[in-house]
């Protein structure tokens, strides 16, 4: 049923900005959950008396790397699949967004083994807070990416820039700060 005063069905236009608001909606809620994680992390480094703490097996930055790497890569092809009407480029997308989700299972498996996984100390918790809820961002845009089929659209774009803007933050904040 429809509201009184409302159009039957809305312009091709009206739904894209309809989507445009939604999707810019869902992603300031989001960078405010993922904000508040950072935060979380912040006071933890800042109230311990020293940064890792005291014991804590060293962080795999070279793995952390390529994944970035990965993640980074798959952000380009996908703006270049935005570009031509071919399917290569978006399923390359898919494919190193994919990689990436495997990657990070591996790290983390890595992670539980050094004994830097949850409740392993606070960096292991706060980054696996962080990476998985990430993780779950990405699973989130190959849905869409696999569902899109043909070129990605400009709000698959944007929602991609947002992962890849998080997760840079994540990176720099875990591994070099």
């Amino acid at each position: 049923m429809r509201a009184v005063g409302a159009p039957a069905s809305a312009t091709p236009r009206r739904r894209e900005v309809d989507a445009t608001v939604g999707l810019l909606i869902f992603l300031a809620a989001t960078a405010m959950l993922f904000a508040a994680l950072l935060l979380a992390y912040a006071i933890l480094r800042a109230q311990a008396p020293s940064w890792p703490p005291a014991g804590t097996p060293p962080f795999p930055r070279g793995a952390a790397t390529v994944n970035t790497a990965v993640l980074l890569a798959a952000s380009l092809v996908l703006r270049r699949a935005r570009s031509t009407t071919r399917r290569g480029p978006a399923f390359g997308a898919l494919a190193l967004g994919t990689l990436f989700l495997a990657l990070q299972a591996l790290l983390w498996r890595h992670l539980v083994a050094t004994h830097l996984g949850p409740s392993a100390g606070p960096l292991g918790d706060v980054f696996f807070a962080l990476s998985a809820f990430h993780a779950l961002h990405v699973l989130g845009g190959l849905i869409a990416l696999a569902v899109a089929r043909a070129r990605p659209h400009r709000l698959l774009l944007l929602y991609w820039d947002f992962v890849l803007a998080v997760w840079l933050i994540i990176y720099l904040a875990v591994c070099w700060l």
